[in-house]
């Protein structure tokens, strides 16, 4: 019997000794509370002894009372469980998650007893919550983001991608792009070694541009961004990413574009301001051969174009390298025979043919493919809402359709080629008036010295008839010389009316019927580009129709000045607006230039107002003091009258009255 004891004292000595060295709690309890726990028990709960725990209610251990209800349903359906996970309570009230395995047994009596065991698998569930949240996190964005993710290594080619690797690239799984051959996603393949070496060396490369191919043979622009790893199992893998920069480089692409097509808008916009007439030729040509180029098309050309003759003719022609040229060819055309020409360009609209194969009149469509055009867009040059002639780009080696910038642009030319052909007429017509001035002076000094001498010889004559008559008053051979003398100083005085009168006439023969609101508009046109620097904006208010018969070149003076005048010193920081109406009146026409500048202190400048070298203003724009005599001289000269109104700080109004002759 000894020896059996002695084992049954070993036994119980061993099971006491694990219980207190395990790091799992172990107790036993009954119905009535824990009768058992281990020292990792009190520990894990946070108590100072055994003791202190057994008297405690083992309900106030866990957080969720339920769960011990739970729990003790299950015993006693299935006598045990294992591996329950308890958000438990420690003596301080803080939580921590437990792993609770128990058994239910009877003794010899029949008392009932729970065992069981309580591992903390606190920090474990940390830790793998920590870890499935960086998985899902992964998940999430290889699955969420834009850019294409990979991981290849050298020897096995591409070991992993993300869905958007398999989309980017147009494959239908990612097995389909790890099956493959690496290089196969290049355009060009030979640049995957040198990636690789450049990334071994270097151990990352940054935003590398690539073109790469998709699996239908389409490419796309994409940053390449690749790190060397060095894997825990020994191997080096090259994990990177794949950003599409295809739209970013189309912008930017577009945007160089913009780019140039501004630079080329402010070369026009300046190109013919004070261009002298000599030069123009070669500026029309320079403009077509930089905007045909700018726009891909082989021919650029210019036509003029004539209603009223029903023709119009190729006037200048820019050709691409290889290009036939057609100037030669397109000579007295017949307006009749391009129908879908004319009627756009009367309504002052664009004709864009983006294939030529859809023109329906037969005589053009012949026409055009006889100079081997497959698109084509011109634009009308419209003056005095009367179209002068068109603008036009020509396609040869492919079909293109217009842009929206390309109509801008081209609409542009057109009206810079439209205001340097006003420009022009009116530097000719200025010419041509001061040629007829300077003769006119010079005849009129010769006229003068003529009469001069006649008059000078008669009065003499007068003067000395006039003695012998008073000493011999009886003779009459006196007095038919002194009505002879008489005679010849009316004659040279009706030669001078004459001579009066026929100048007259010639003013009279030189006026013209001009459209008020298009010569305006063209004024405001030619000044645009220093408007627009200033940011001024120009409101007129001229009715429909509106005309005056008035020489052009002084009309286009007085409204140049004027308009000139209220943009120099018109506009404050806080004003911009100039304001040009006119209106009909019973006396004529009466037209207005306001500003809402400084203004004028009409007491102190009133009457030196339109004097010659008369100043205003102190700022580094103020004139030469010539722009309102010149102007004064140029209303009057045709039989108007000039009134100026201003108020300081309120602005300055500028009053034109055209009487009933130039109406």
């Amino acid at each position: 019997m000894q020896p059996a004891l002695q084992s049954s004292m070993d036994f119980n000595q061993l099971l006491e000794s694990v219980n207190q060295n395990i790091s799992e709690a172990v107790f036993r309890s009954d119905k009535d509370g824990l009768i058992y726990v281990n020292k990792a028990f009190v520990k894990m709960f946070g108590y100072a002894s055994d003791e202190e725990v057994k008297k405690l209610s083992i309900i106030t251990m866990y957080k969720d009372p339920r769960d011990r209800a739970r729990l003790i349903n299950k015993l006693n359906a299935d006598h045990a469980y294992e591996n329950e996970e308890i958000v438990f309570l420690r003596k301080n009230n803080s939580e921590f998650v437990g792993l609770v395995s128990t058994i239910m047994h009877q003794d010899d009596d029949g008392k009932t007893y729970w065992d069981g065991a309580i591992r903390d698998v606190t920090r474990e569930r940390e830790f793998l919550n920590r870890i499935r949240s960086r998985e899902q996190l992964l998940e999430s964005i290889n699955r969420n983001i834009n850019e294409a993710i990979y991981r290849s290594e050298s020897k096995k080619g591409i070991i992993y991608v993300n869905d958007e690797f398999v989309k980017m690239f147009g494959y239908e799984s990612a097995r389909e792009i790890m099956d493959m051959d690496p290089m196969d996603l290049y355009k060009n393949p030979g640049q995957r070694a040198d990636i690789g070496e450049e990334v071994l060396s270097k151990g990352a490369i940054e935003n590398k541009e690539i073109e790469f191919r998709r699996k239908d043979g389409t490419t796309f622009w994409g940053y390449l961004n690749s790190i060397k790893v060095n894997g825990v199992d020994g191997q080096i893998y090259f994990d990177g990413a794949v950003r599409n920069i295809t739209k970013e480089k189309e912008a930017e692409q577009a945007l160089m574009k913009y780019a140039e097509m501004q630079r080329i808008l402010i070369n026009l916009s300046t190109k013919y301001i004070d261009l002298p007439l000599e030069e123009v030729e070669q500026a029309i040509n320079d403009s077509l051969r930089e905007l045909g180029s700018f726009v891909g098309a082989d021919r650029s050309y210019v036509f003029d174009f004539n209603r009223e003759s029903g023709f119009c003719s190729n006037t200048y022609e820019w050709c691409n390298n290889g290009i036939t040229p057609e100037i030669q060819n397109n000579q007295n055309l017949p307006l009749d025979i391009m129908p879908e020409l004319v009627n756009a360009h009367l309504m002052g609209d664009p004709l864009i043919v983006q294939d030529v194969n859809r023109v329906t009149k037969k005589d053009f469509k012949d026409l055009l493919f006889a100079q081997g055009i497959k698109s084509l867009m011109t634009m009308p040059m419209i003056h005095n809402k009367e179209c002068v002639g068109f603008v036009g780009f020509d396609w040869v080696n492919k079909f293109h359709n217009a842009s929206e910038k390309e109509v801008i642009l081209l609409e542009l030319f057109s009206e810079m080629l439209v205001n340097i052909r006003i420009r022009s007429q009116n530097e000719r017509e200025l010419r041509k008036l001061f040629s007829k001035t300077i003769e006119q002076n010079q005849r009129l000094k010769d006229f003068s010295y003529i009469t001069s001498h006649n008059f000078r010889s008669s009065v003499a004559n007068l003067v000395g008839l006039l003695s012998i008559i008073e000493d011999d008053p009886s003779n009459k051979e006196y007095f038919e010389m002194l009505k002879a003398t008489a005679l010849k100083l009316n004659l040279a005085i009706d030669a001078i009316n004459d001579l009066l009168n026929f100048e007259k006439d010639i003013s009279m023969l030189e006026k013209e019927e001009i459209d008020l609101h298009g010569v305006i508009n063209d004024v405001i046109l030619l000044n645009r580009k220093s408007a627009t620097e200033k940011d001024i904006e120009f409101e007129v208010d001229i009715a429909e129709g509106l005309t005056l018969r008035i020489l052009p070149a002084y009309l286009q003076s007085i409204l140049h000045n004027l308009i000139t005048n209220a943009m120099k010193y018109g506009v404050t920081q806080d004003q911009r607006k100039i304001k040009i109406s006119a209106k009909k009146e019973s006396k004529g026409v009466l037209l207005t230039v306001a500003d809402q500048g400084n203004g004028i202190d009409l007491e102190r400048f009133g009457g030196k107002m339109f004097q010659l070298g008369s100043r205003f203003h102190t700022e580094e724009e103020s004139g030469h003091g010539m722009g309102l005599y010149m102007t004064k001289q140029q209303v009057e000269a045709i039989g108007g009258k000039i009134e100026v109104e201003s108020e300081l700080n309120r602005g300055t109004k500028f009053k034109v009255y055209f009487d009933k002759q130039s109406k």
